[in-house]
């Protein structure tokens, strides 16, 4: 028996559909609708008349952030699918929510739609209301908001809007499998896994960095504290030099890893984000395929091209994933080395921290500080290393997961 409303989630003034229906539409490039099924007219309200011909706007509710909108349309106009929750409004005032999968087609955009219901979704209501709340009193421009969407998506530890999205697709899917009865889907459970593994990397990424920012400042410290012990040229001011000169070696090595445009992280991120969001798009759209085997005729529309074109990005999809996979894989194990050889230049970082403790020890009780921070190189240091080591793992787990779902699917 399928659970199709969850009326313990339901708002007043909501209006009620079943996790089990899917809504669809279509646009042409300006955004007028020119097809949709029939759950998409039941639920909004509007007769067919009144939709086909209209723009999509009609069942917009001022409640959606227009930042969410602007990433929409970004992402759609640069040729990417997109996934987003939306609040719409039906003729008579009432809304309903629709987590959405949003793909560019010829001569415009398709979107199906399902029911949302896990926590992330409680959460981005909560989100929303905040933002469109700002937009309305500071008149915000749309793109400032979609700066606020995207600000909220790396303080959830995700490296791109696309990504969270992914995670968000890949929750609901599950949620709405439990929800109708359904056992878990292995490609769902996978996307879950890997979007984690991803999320990981990006969290390990920003440590890495500030852990090695900090570390920048010690070199400074160690001459400061070689002033006081000893004459200019000493062996502590030759260690300091030493050190400050390999390790600035290294921290443009590691800028080019994880920071800046188009680093080798946001590269991993970037593909694999794009990858696991075209997996759960691929497996909506199979759904929605096979929901329209009974479509009921409705002047207007051609069902048969609408099906056509539903296949076809079916198998684009799936063609699509393939790519974007085959893509990360290659970058997570450019990633792989590229931690690998930072991990073995830290070695050399290691022996004049080595040099600069024996330092330490001969001076005894005149040490004047050197102690301390040298100890400080040792936490730094270590640090450092595990973040290493960390997406080194994460990154072979990605490439791992990767290449088992390529070897599995035809």
């Amino acid at each position: 028996m399928t659970e199709q409303t969850d009326l313990s989630r339901v708002q007043e003034g909501e209006t009620h559909f079943g996790f089990d229906e899917l809504f669809y539409s279509r646009t042409d490039s300006r955004g007028i609708i020119r097809a949709g099924n029939q759950v998409f007219h039941r639920v909004s309200g509007f007769s067919w008349e009144k939709l086909l011909g209209a723009p999509h706007k009609i069942v917009r509710h001022p409640d959606t952030p227009r930042g969410v909108f602007r990433i929409l349309w970004s992402a759609l106009g640069a040729g990417h699918p997109m996934g987003a929750y939306v609040k719409n409004r039906t003729r008579d005032g009432e809304h309903y929510w629709v987590f959405a999968v949003l793909m560019p087609v010829e001569d415009g955009f398709l979107s199906v739609r399902l029911k949302p219901s896990t926590p992330l979704f409680d959460r981005i209501r909560d989100t929303y209301t905040r933002i469109s709340t700002r937009e309305r009193a500071e008149n915000l421009d749309p793109e400032v908001s979609a700066d606020l969407l995207r600000k909220v998506a790396a303080d959830e530890g995700f490296s791109s809007y696309t990504s969270y999205m992914a995670f968000a697709l890949g929750q609901e899917l599950a949620a709405r499998d439990k929800k109708l009865g359904r056992p878990a889907d292995p490609r769902t459970t996978r996307l879950i896994d890997m979007n984690k593994s991803l999320e990981r990397v990006t969290q390990e990424q920003m440590k890495l960095l500030r852990s090695f920012e900090a570390l920048q400042s010690i070199p400074n410290n160690m001459r400061i504290v070689a002033s006081r012990l000893e004459p200019s040229g000493g062996p502590v001011s030759a260690i300091s030099e030493n050190y400050k000169a390999s390790s600035m070696v290294i921290s443009e090595r590691l800028r080019s890893f994880v920071a800046g445009r188009d680093n080798l992280c946001d590269r991993v991120s970037r593909q694999a984000a794009r990858a696991l969001f075209l997996m759960g798009s691929n497996r909506v759209l199979a759904e929605m395929n096979e929901n329209f085997a009974d479509a009921d005729p409705v002047e207007g529309i051609d069902w048969d091209q609408e099906r056509a074109m539903l296949r076809q990005l079916e198998m684009d999809t799936r063609r699509s994933t393939r790519d974007a996979m085959e893509q990360a894989v290659g970058h997570a194990e450019g990633l792989s080395r590229s931690s690998a050889e930072i991990r073995r230049q830290m070695l050399g970082l290691d022996t004049i921290r080595v040099l600069g403790r024996v330092e330490c020890g001969r001076m005894r009780e005149t040490s004047g500080g050197l102690s301390s921070t040298i100890d400080q190189l040792d936490i730094f240091h270590d640090d450092i290393k595990k973040r290493l080591e960390s997406i080194m793992r994460l990154s072979e787990e990605i490439g791992s997961a990767m290449n088992l779902f390529l070897r599995s699917e035809p």
